[in-house]
Order: C-alpha cells, then sequence, then structure tokens
C-alpha cells in the first residue's frame, strides 16, 4: 500500500511539473508574399479597395511604423489617397512632432508655407536627422492633397527628460499629475516591451541594470500615454466624413497595447490596427494587431 501511494504521488508530482512547464503555442498565420493587406480577423488577403471597405466603421485607425521604410509609406500614402477617393478626410498623427509644433503643421498642411520653410521651421535636420524626409513625403502629400491635417502627439524631449530622472520639482503642476498617472503595472506589456531594454542605454553611474531598464520603460510608458491621450483628443473633434490615422513606431501599438490601450481607457469609439510586416515574413502570431501591411525594404527593388 506504501509503495501503491508513493507511486501515486510521483504520477502527481510529474503531472503537475509538466503542466507547469508547458506553454501553448501560439496560433500564427502563414504569410503569402503576394499580399497588400491581410486581415488576421478572417486570414485573408485584402486589396486596398477592400480595406477601405473594412476600415470603413472605425474613426480612429493605428498604424505602426518600421522606420524609415520607403515602400511603407507609400503604400500608407496609397490607402490615405483611396480614403480621399471615398469622400473620406484623413488626419495623421505623427509620432514625432509635437503638439506644440500645431502651428506649423497647420500652414503647411494648408500648404501656406513650402516644404523648404516647412522643414526649416519644424527643425527636421535637428530634431529628426535619423528620419530621412523623403521617406514620409508620400504620406504628407497625400494628407495635403486630402484637405487634411498633420498632427503632433508626443512628448517633448525636455518633458521626456524630466519624467526619466523623476524631476518632480522641476515639474509644472500639471506635468507632476500627468507623471503620476502613469500606469506602470501592466504586466503583459512589460513582458512585451522589457525584453528590448535588456542592455539599457546610457545608464546613470548609479543605477543598476534592472533601475535603468525600469527607468526606459517608464519613459516608454510616458510616450504611449501621451499619445493616446492627445489621439483622443483630436478624436473627439472628427466629423462624419473624417477619420484619424495614428502613426507610431509598431511596438507602441503591437498586441493592442501601448497607445490603443491606453487609448480605450478614454474613449468609446471603435479603433482598429494595422502592423507593418516585411514582404519576406513567412508567418506572424495572431493577436498582434487586426490587418497587417506589407511592405519590402528600401534596398529591394519594386
Amino acid at each position: 500500500m506504501q509503495k501503491f501511494l508513493s507511486f501515486t504521488l510521483l504520477i502527481l508530482f510529474s503531472f503537475l511539473f509538466c503542466a507547469c512547464e508547458y506553454k501553448e503555442p501560439s496560433l500564427r498565420h502563414i504569410l503569402k508574399p503576394d499580399c497588400q493587406y491581410y486581415s488576421l480577423k478572417s486570414a485573408q488577403c485584402q486589396n486596398i479597395q477592400e480595406m477601405v471597405k473594412k476600415l470603413a466603421p472605425y474613426k480612429v485607425i493605428f498604424i505602426g511604423d518600421h522606420h524609415p521604410k520607403d515602400d511603407l509609406h507609400r503604400n500608407i500614402a496609397k490607402l490615405i489617397t483611396a480614403f480621399s477617393q471615398n469622400g473620406i478626410k484623413v488626419h495623421l498623427a505623427n509620432e514625432w512632432f509635437y503638439p506644440g509644433d500645431t502651428d506649423i503643421l497647420d500652414a503647411f498642411s494648408s500648404m501656406d508655407i513650402n516644404e523648404t520653410e516647412f522643414l526649416k521651421q519644424i527643425q527636421w535636420e535637428e530634431r529628426l536627422k535619423f528620419y530621412p524626409y523623403n521617406s514620409f513625403k508620400p504620406m504628407y502629400e497625400a494628407v495635403q492633397q486630402n484637405k487634411g491635417r498633420l498632427h503632433g502627439i508626443n512628448l517633448s524631449q525636455i518633458k521626456r527628460k524630466k519624467i526619466s530622472d523623476q524631476n518632480l520639482s522641476s515639474m509644472s503642476q500639471e506635468e507632476r499629475e500627468f507623471n503620476a498617472s502613469l500606469d506602470l503595472n501592466i504586466s503583459v506589456h512589460q513582458d512585451m516591451i522589457l525584453p528590448y531594454f535588456s542592455h539599457c542605454h546610457a545608464p546613470k553611474p548609479e543605477e543598476t541594470q534592472e533601475e535603468c531598464m525600469q527607468r526606459m520603460y517608464r519613459v516608454q510608458v510616458a510616450w504611449d500615454t501621451k499619445m493616446a491621450l492627445e489621439s483622443y483628443k483630436l478624436a473627439a473633434k472628427l466629423k462624419k466624413d473624417e477619420k484619424l490615422l495614428v502613426f507610431a513606431g509598431a511596438m507602441h501599438m503591437e498586441n493592442h497595447l501601448g497607445i490603443p490601450l491606453r487609448f480605450s481607457r478614454l474613449s468609446t469609439l471603435p479603433t482598429v490596427s494595422i502592423i507593418p510586416v516585411n514582404i519576406t515574413t513567412k508567418s506572424i502570431k495572431n493577436g498582434v494587431g487586426d490587418f497587417l501591411v506589407f511592405y519590402k525594404n528600401n534596398e529591394e527593388k519594386n
């Protein structure tokens, strides 16, 4: 009897141990190289006309970026033009512009200033030297022709630095309230983002690796939260025939975390996300977004 009980306990222990170690494989989509777009909901390729129909119910569309990928930006410009042809005015909110840039962006959107003056006033070479302007130019021209507007939604470098340093004494009351509102406890988001910070950039002398990673994560959450807040403000002003495209790095969009999650806490508007994928990608996990947009690398010929 004792041997039987020991054997039974051993089997139970082995079962529990194996159950704890077992990880359910994620559902993946096998991708075709000739897709323009792909619906992760219906597991079907979509052309641009089909995409316009599928996106019709959504006022806010989150689009991830792999910057700078020229082909991706041309494809997004084509989508903006397709909306225009269907009577929809598009407003494009950009990660790399700030709300304080509104006057410059308005003047450029309405073509009251030309491209040369815009680049000078926005200080593109100083602020965005790693982002070749010509890569994004088709998108901006599509917005102009569409009679839409460009918008800035991110935190300025000065404000990001205050949050990174937790320099509360230098913050305004509004900045302190924003800093205190940051939700740093979304475990699934941490699991996605923190591995990218494992080799922390520019650690402070007194910081441990973990402290540096947490500081960088706090800034990431601040970006997402600010961009969600500004997108919410813009979305609240949309007219019946208008859409807001929120355009930021894909890591701010993937798995409906980052900006989409924080936007959903502010607004009841239905949203949808489009995630960029290199055309050579063979498969992708389910749930990374609602749709995929394919692109070729800059060095690949069309």
